[in-house]
């Protein structure tokens, strides 16, 4: 897949979903699909969206978390088959484009397109003036077939990230993979921990957990690893948190023992996707007593994995 962040950029002949794409989440990838049957055509699938949420750029506020990160949201779109990611630099100049400008610039003009695709709600340009009846209007004008997909409901409510992010909240991992399509994942590289694990033999693969990223609650999660150069996913246990029985800085990690796998993954990413809520995390009086709480769960996990196999 091709990654374009910079704001200065052609393409031709393109096949272009617009929007925020914070979740990915099953209504996200009806866009996907739609700009994928474009190929046919000759046509290049792009996902247009930014490279901050608009809401931070514009407030200022850059405590928003996300369900996916930049980083995550771009490993992801690459299983999903896009040609090309465009980022656009979420600027105040770029935030004050009307509408029309919006399309003949940027749209057109240099991201090519031929097939537009946004959902129902989808509203663009300075002060969200544009919306889907102002893409209609323009189409003629600037060459360009408009598609509109229908918000995907399920259980009579929108699939949306804000349904998500409430279950996230929650720890309510099933749900969420239900409305995402695919498990709740964190990405990110293997950094070095302290090595406690090892001197217990539960070794643990560490990431540190990004600021603007949504992490589900403190606790012990049944996970599946995806690790770089391997085809086959592991089944592990994670532990989200600050480890309070033997840490006095209050830290957030993910760190997660990798069934049956003994190789050295310093700095690679490893893709860990959370699947259930075991139990919160917990202070235990000494590293035996959280020896043999975690054996409980390494057992526990294998119980539940073997059961979805």
């Amino acid at each position: 897949m091709e990654y374009i962040k910079d704001p200065e950029f052609q393409l031709e002949n393109t096949a272009v979903a617009l929007g925020k794409f914070e979740g990915l989440h099953l209504g996200h990838q009806l866009l996907f699909d739609e700009i994928k049957r474009r190929k046919d055509m000759g046509q290049k699938s792009v996902v247009f969206t930014f490279d901050m949420p608009p809401r931070s750029a514009l407030s200022g506020d850059t405590s928003y978390q996300q369900i996916y990160t930049k980083e995550e949201r771009r490993i992801l779109l690459e299983d999903f088959d896009i040609d090309i990611l465009i980022e656009h630099p979420f600027t105040k100049e770029f935030a004050a484009l009307g509408p029309e400008d919006f399309v003949r610039d940027v749209l057109v003009g240099k991201a090519g397109a031929k097939t537009v695709v946004v959902g129902r709600d989808f509203h663009f340009g300075r002060k969200r003036a544009g919306n889907v009846g102002v893409l209609e209007d323009l189409a003629p004008k600037y060459g360009y077939q408009l598609v509109v997909i229908e918000k995907m409901q399920m259980d009579g409510q929108d699939v949306s990230s804000t349904r998500i992010r409430e279950h996230l909240k929650k720890g309510e991992m099933e749900a969420a993979e239900t409305l995402l399509g695919r498990p709740y994942t964190i990405a990110g590289p293997v950094v070095h921990g302290k090595a406690l694990g090892r001197t217990i033999q539960i070794p643990t693969a560490n990431q540190i957990a990004d600021k603007n990223k949504l992490i589900p609650p403190n606790g012990v999660y049944v996970s599946r690893i995806f690790v770089q150069g391997e085809e086959k996913p592991y089944y592990g246990i994670t532990n989200v948190g600050v480890k309070p029985t033997v840490e006095q800085r209050a830290v957030k990690g993910v760190e997660t023992n990798i069934f049956g796998f003994d190789r050295d993954i310093y700095d690679e990413v490893i893709e860990v996707e959370l699947l259930h809520y075991r139990r919160p995390e917990m202070h235990f009086s000494s590293v035996e007593d959280l020896k043999r709480q975690m054996e409980a769960d390494i057992a526990f996990a294998y119980h539940w994995a073997e059961g979805q196999r």
